[in-house]
């Protein structure tokens, strides 16, 4: 196995059966995309939505990518103390979560989280997302990430293994972030959207706010349990 295909596998898990348990992260990160685009200014205008939100996917791709690739690198002894602390660290995004969801909800609301609104601001609130979703984030085991995280539990192939995961997380992160550019230039050409562009973002806060309680209240593992028994 190389990189290629570690990274195809991510990818392609996004659009198979697998995707079911990626929807642990997948709905809350549209939702905070649509909320972001809904409250942005240059929201009309192909040029103003690639200003906004081509940074942001990198910024969020690149931070779950060496998050989740640490996590999964067992072997590591930098993992360590991250997965000892697995349940401290869920909690604490819960709260980052929760800020980013009250953002979402109050941009347009006050003044100065308005002038704020930027897309070096959004940058961030996206580096933060990435990171505290490969926190929360359980993946299911695939038989590519099984391969790989067997190479990642042992010392003496832990650096091989985290390689491959780096690139398992990041296809995983090149597809949802392009799923989330299609629909927001799908919103774009939407009459009806950009109408009720005010309510479809509170919406889109709630399910940011919905996700930080049942992380910082243990009721994750419910919400997967809840997804994959469509499939099992």
């Amino acid at each position: 196995m190389n990189g290629g295909m570690a990274l195809w596998g991510g990818f392609s898990s996004f659009f198979s059966i697998w995707q079911v348990c990626i929807l642990q992260i997948s709905p809350f990160f549209i939702a905070f995309i649509a909320g972001s685009y809904l409250a942005t200014p240059d929201q009309k205008t192909d040029r103003g939505i690639f200003r906004w939100f081509i940074p942001s996917f990198i910024a969020y791709g690149a931070s779950f990518t060496v998050l989740y690739s640490l996590l999964i690198a067992s072997g590591l002894t930098i993992s360590r103390p991250l997965i000892g602390n697995i349940g401290s660290l869920r909690i604490a995004s819960g709260i980052l979560i929760l800020l980013v969801g009250l953002y979402i909800l109050l941009v347009n609301r006050m003044p100065f989280l308005s002038k704020m609104h930027r897309p070096l601001l959004l940058s961030v609130l996206s580096l933060i997302i990435g990171a505290t979703f490969a926190i929360i984030y359980s993946p299911c085991i695939t038989p590519m990430l099984s391969d790989i995280m067997g190479l990642a539990s042992q010392r003496n192939t832990a650096n091989e293994g985290w390689y491959l995961a780096f690139f398992y997380g990041l296809g995983i992160s090149i597809a949802l972030c392009m799923t989330s550019l299609a629909l927001i230039l799908l919103f774009r050409g939407r009459g009806i959207i950009l109408r009720n562009a005010g309510l479809i973002k509170n919406v889109c806060g709630i399910i940011l706010l919905a996700l930080a309680f049942m992380n910082m209240t243990g009721l994750m593992r419910h919400y997967k349990a809840f997804v994959l028994g469509f499939v099992l």
